[in-house]
C-alpha cells in the first residue's frame, strides 16, 4: 500500500487544542456562531471539532474537515446546567461523558434517564427526544459525535414552548436548529441498556481476535496500544473490531486506546479511513511519517487527526497508564484496511508463524506499507 507525507505546516489544518478551542472570545473563531442563542440551547460552551466539508449544523465550521456521515463537537456544562430537550431527525448521537457524572433524560415525555461517569458512553438513535444535564459538583465534561447519511447537515429540533423571540434566525438556520410540537420516538428500557458502553465493562480487542481467530495477544499488543475498547463499530463491519458492543450506521468506528506509560502502536496507516486521536487522559506523542519523523506533544482534550495513506503512531509519555478516545471516518463501504511495514510483517511471521500474518489478512491488517 502506498503511503504519503504531510508537513507539520500541513498537520496545524488536522490539530485541535483544548487551549484555544474551549476558550471563549478567542479571535479569529472558526465557530463564529457559538452565541447566545447556542448556549440557551445547550446550556454551555459547544465546540464544533470535526465536520465535513460545507457542512451545515451546530458542528458545521469545525476546525478539522473529516468524511461525511459524521460530526464531533465538545459540550462543557456548568453546575446545574443543562441543555434543552432536543432530537436529532436524521442522525445517531454518540455522547462520551469525559467529566462527569452527566445525566440523560429521554423518550418523549423524558421518562427514562440514564447517568454516564467517566468514560461511559451512551448512542441515542435517531429521533428520540433527550436532554444532557450537569448532576455534579464541578464543570461537565462530553464528546458528541453524530452518525448520519452522507448529505446531512445534522437538522435538530427542540420543542415550540422553548423558541425565544431573541433567538437569531441566522444562527438557528445555520445549525439546522428548528423547532416543532412533536414528542419523537419511543426509546424503550431494553433498547437504551443495549445501547450503553461502561467503561468499566469494555473487553479489549486482542482478546477477541485470540478467542476468534487464534492471534497471540501478545502479536496484537506488539502491533498496537496496550489494549483497545471498541464501542461502536458500522453493522456488518468486518475487521478486528467486528465484536464491538454497538452497531451503528456505515462510515464510523470508535474506540478506546490505553497505553501504559512509554507504550504505543508500531506505525501504520489506513487505507481508506481518517483516525482521529483525542486525548481522554495522559501526556501523548503523536507521530507520524514513515519512520515518526515528526510528533505533536498532546494533552488531555486536544484531537489530532490522520488522513488516509499516512503512516501514524502515538506514544504515551506520561507516568501513568492513560487512554485516548479513536474515532475512525470513512464513505459507505470503509474497510479501514490497516497496513504496517514489511520489516514489521517479518517480526510477526518470525515470532508467531504465518498463521498469524493470515489471520491478520482476514480482519484487514496487512504488512504492505510502502515507503512515500
Amino acid at each position: 500500500m502506498k503511503t504519503i507525507s504531510i508537513s507539520e505546516m500541513e498537520m496545524r489544518n488536522w490539530t485541535a487544542l483544548h487551549h484555544e478551542y474551549a476558550v471563549e472570545g478567542v479571535t479569529p473563531r472558526k465557530n463564529a456562531y457559538l452565541n447566545n442563542t447556542i448556549k440557551k440551547l445547550w446550556g454551555g460552551n459547544l465546540v464544533p471539532l470535526m465536520a465535513p466539508k460545507n457542512s451545515r449544523g451546530r458542528y458545521a465550521q469545525a476546525t478539522i474537515t473529516c468524511p461525511t456521515r459524521a460530526a464531533t463537537g465538545y459540550l462543557e456544562l456548568g453546575i446545574n446546567s443543562q441543555s434543552l430537550p432536543f432530537r436529532n431527525t436524521d442522525a445517531i448521537e454518540n455522547i462520551l461523558c469525559l467529566e462527569g457524572p452527566i445525566e440523560i433524560k429521554l423518550g418523549p415525555k423524558l421518562e427514562e434517564s440514564v447517568v454516564l461517569n467517566r468514560f461511559d458512553m451512551l448512542s441515542i438513535a435517531v429521533d428520540v427526544m433527550h436532554q444532557i444535564i450537569n448532576i455534579g459538583q464541578q464543570t461537565a465534561k462530553m464528546v458528541s459525535v453524530l452518525n448520519s447519511g452522507s448529505d446531512s447537515h445534522y437538522p435538530i429540533v427542540f420543542n415550540s414552548q422553548y423558541r425565544d423571540s431573541t433567538f437569531s434566525i441566522e444562527t438557528l438556520n445555520k445549525a439546522s436548529v428548528s423547532f416543532d410540537n412533536e414528542v419523537g420516538q419511543v426509546f424503550s428500557r431494553e433498547k437504551i441498556e443495549a445501547s450503553i458502553t461502561r467503561f468499566a465493562e469494555l473487553v479489549p480487542y486482542k482478546n477477541s481476535l485470540s478467542s476468534k481467530s487464534g492471534i497471540p495477544p501478545a502479536a496484537t499488543e506488539l502491533l498496537t496500544a496496550s489494549s483497545v475498547y471498541p464501542l461502536i463499530i458500522p453493522d456488518g463491519h468486518i475487521g478486528r473490531s467486528q465484536y464491538a458492543p454497538l452497531k451503528g450506521l456505515p462510515g464510523l468506528y470508535m474506540a478506546i486506546a490505553e497505553c501504559t506509560p512509554s507504550d504505543g502502536p508500531l506505525p501504520h496507516a489506513h487505507y481508506d479511513s481518517q483516525e482521529s486521536f483525542f486525548v481522554l487522559d495522559g501526556d501523548w506523542d503523536i507521530t507520524w511519517g514513515y519512520e515518526d519523523e515528526f510528533r505533536i506533544p498532546v494533552k488531555p482534550y486536544d484531537l489530532v487527526a490522520m488522513p488516509d495513506q499516512v503512516m501514524r503512531s502515538f506514544k504515551n509519555t506520561g507516568k501513568n497508564k492513560g487512554w485516548l478516545f479513536v474515532i475512525i471516518q470513512g464513505q459507505e463501504k470503509m474497510s479501514d484496511i490497516v497496513a504496517y511495514s514489511p520489516e514489521v510483517g517479518k517480526i510477526v511471521e518470525e515470532r508467531y508463524g504465518a498463521d498469524v500474518i493470515h489471520a491478520y489478512q482476514k480482519v484487514n491488517i496487512t504488512f504492505d506499507a510502502e515507503r512515500c
